[in-house]
This record gives C-alpha cells, structure tokens and sequence, in this order.
C-alpha cells in the first residue's frame, strides 16, 4: 500500500462524517472540502484509474435515482434538502461521488470479492442510513423495518454490481503500451 491508496482511503473514510454531520448541522462546506478534495487528487492524471469517470457517472446516476427513490416512497427525508426536498440532496450525493473515486482505489479488495461487497453492502448501508439518521442527517419515515430491508437489499445488489463493472470494463479495454525508453550507450 502506498501513499497514493492512503490519501484515497483518509479522504474516503472523513467524507462519511464531514456530509453526514455536515447535514445534520445545516453545513454544507465540510462535505463540499472533503470530497472536493478527494475528487481534486483522484482525478489528477497521476492518480486517476482509467474507470474514474466512468465510476463517477455511473454512481451519481444511480445516487440520484436510489436516494430520490427513498424519498418519493415515503421511506426518508433528509435534512439539508437542498436543492429541492423531493430529491436526493447534495450532500448525499456527494457520498456516492467519495464511494466512486475509492472503487479503484482504496475498496478495490472488493473488485473480486463480490460476495463480501455484497455482505458489506447489505449490513453495512441500513447501519450507515441509521446512524446519519441518529446524527440528524436523515428521518426514517417508514418502520425501521421496511427502510432497513429496502436500502440492505438493494446495496447488497448494487455494490458487487459496481465493484463487478468496475473489473469487467476495465479488463475489456486493450492494455495502453508502456512507453519505451531507449539507452544510449
């Protein structure tokens, strides 16, 4: 592990907590820094994995559609719900953009150890949406039962799914030739 992997992974691990008490606090600037700062070193060319972007697409389309969902279906509200309630809100998105840039990075163990991505995800997301909303980041509107299945379920499936994309598009691009240096003698 170099230094390159524990940027990504410090930074990664702080974005939970500077968008998540952020929120609940009514600041948006300390997600905004965290994960500017995560986007600012990952995506430099020296750092970035040639799936970053695509990562990044594909996340925050999917952190519009999923978190928006959570709210049309009654199941949350989130505090700071800017720009519009009936949508998934910034901060949160902000999460997706930090779980992006560390898929080939910092979380690339799990690119082939999908079941475990789906362990993690299923556990791990209904404890990360209760303790935000313990913080007063989010409300669970509907019984803890139905938000917990509901946002496990679908981690459990998505996260090997990005994990899985993350592998399988990259080992379909052609290797780019290293560059050759000639010795002079």
């Amino acid at each position: 592990m170099n230094k390159k992997f524990w940027v990504n992974h410090g930074l990664f691990q702080v974005a939970w907590p500077a968008c998540v008490a952020g929120a609940a606090y009514g600041w948006g600037w300390p997600g905004f820094l965290v994960v500017g700062a995560l986007a600012f070193w990952q995506l430099h060319p020296a750092n970035r994995h040639p799936m970053d972007w695509t990562m990044v697409w594909v996340c925050l389309a999917l952190g519009v559609v999923l978190d928006t969902l959570w709210i049309q279906l009654g199941l949350i509200s989130y505090a700071m719900p800017w720009p519009s309630p009936h949508f998934a809100p910034a901060w949160i998105m902000l999460l997706w953009l930090a779980l992006a840039l560390a898929i080939n990075h910092s979380l690339q163990f799990f690119k082939t150890r999908l079941i475990w991505a789906a362990v993690f995800g299923g556990i791990g997301s209904p404890v990360s949406y209760y303790a935000g909303s313990k913080l007063g980041a989010a409300e669970w509107v509907a019984p803890v039962w139905q938000v917990a299945l509901a946002v496990g379920v679908s981690w459990a499936i998505l996260l090997p799914a990005l994990f899985w994309l993350g592998r399988a598009r990259h080992e379909l691009d052609p290797p780019v030739p290293e560059q050759v240096s000639e010795e002079t003698s």
